[in-house]
């Protein structure tokens, strides 16, 4: 297959698309940032780390962050996927009564622009999975490392220390842009274009200045730096296509009655039989459902209009759409209400 990038890019043209944040607790300070992909510097960039900071993945606890896969926030034009995990680890911690294996609190945050939103569950499900699989054991030295640079003298030991978690977050890097690179040129040069949602997406990505003209044409000219996305004669590793036929249109918060109104549309060409609706309290997660209903045909493009009661003093609420017979569930969403009202 033909690689996304030959040795003469001098930039990966999906930099500015996907921006990977790699965070871990410190007992010490909090939540702190890793490493950021593609530049560090983001984490001077107010715009991409307000978000960050009131991401709702903070909020649940690792059992709720399970059962949902990942959780999503939107902010101004940008939907950010966060993953937590716990991985092992082997330093002092800075914090009484924590033992030097208490886990690391690991979380990873995908960025993209909600013009190809539609990538994310895919991605950020892949760079969790390559994260935890290759660095289960090197994380912590990663956060050792991080730690000790703050100390002012520093030993040779400390120094040796530093040099190796600095070695580790190099090649965790690469690893993040090694997998960005490949499933962005596998979905792609794969992708179910059938999709109205992949459609715009593509779309999105020839505005960006994107070679995209292979999906129609049989030959290639090298327009954009020599990278060559698609090629009709190589046949893939995977075939992408727009697993999320659902999109919330809109939220809204209706004062007068206390109800809370989504706006979802089926958004794939086809009708989909047999889907269930619901609503949970985000805090007793497994236990209630504000509303549930039993959909037998869902139109191609039909949007429809569900509204449930806003339970007194209760901010934060789960919608599901689930495959009646599989159980899949075919969209989910955190809504915080809190969040609702300052937009």
């Amino acid at each position: 297959m033909a690689e996304l990038f030959d040795s003469t890019s001098k930039k990966n043209p999906f930099e500015d698309l996907a921006i990977v944040y790699v965070m871990y607790f410190d007992e010490a300070q909090g939540h702190m940032p890793l490493l950021i992909y593609p530049d560090d510097n983001y984490r001077n960039n107010k715009t991409f780390m307000r978000p960050i900071k009131y991401h709702p993945i903070w909020f649940l606890s690792l059992d709720e962050s399970d059962a949902l896969d990942h959780i999503d926030l939107e902010f101004k034009g940008y939907t950010f996927f966060g993953k937590k995990f716990l991985t092992r680890s082997k330093r002092e911690k800075r914090r009484a009564g924590l033992e030097v294996e208490t886990p690391e609190t690991i979380v990873v945050i995908l960025s993209l622009p909600d013009n190809i939103e539609l990538f994310g569950d895919g991605l950020i499900r892949l760079l969790t999975q390559n994260i935890r699989d290759k660095y289960e054991s090197k994380l912590f030295e990663i956060i050792d490392s991080e730690i000790l640079k703050e100390e002012v003298i520093k030993s040779p030991t400390v120094k040796t220390r530093i040099e190796k978690g600095d070695s580790f977050k190099k090649e965790l890097r690469t690893e993040i842009e090694v997998t960005t690179n490949k499933f962005f040129s596998d979905v792609i040069k794969n992708s179910d274009a059938t999709s109205i949602r992949m459609q715009k997406a593509i779309a999105y990505l020839a505005f960006k200045g994107i070679d995209v003209s292979h999906l129609d044409g049989k030959e290639y000219n090298g327009t954009f730096s020599n990278i060559q996305l698609f090629d009709p004669n190589i046949q893939g590793e995977v075939n992408f296509v727009d697993k999320k036929p659902f999109i919330i249109l809109k939220i809204n918060i209706i004062e007068d009655s206390q109800e809370l109104e989504i706006l979802v549309q089926n958004n794939s060409l086809h009708a989909i039989k047999g889907t269930i609706v619901k609503i949970n309290h985000l805090k007793e997660y497994f236990e209630k459902e504000v509303m549930i209903e039993t959909i037998d045909s869902w139109e191609a493009q039909e949007e429809l209009v569900f509204i449930s009661p806003i339970i007194p003093y209760v901010d934060d609420y789960l919608f599901f759409i689930i495959d009646e017979v599989s159980n899949e569930k075919l969209l989910s969403k955190r809504i915080d209400l809190k969040l609702l009202e300052k937009t």
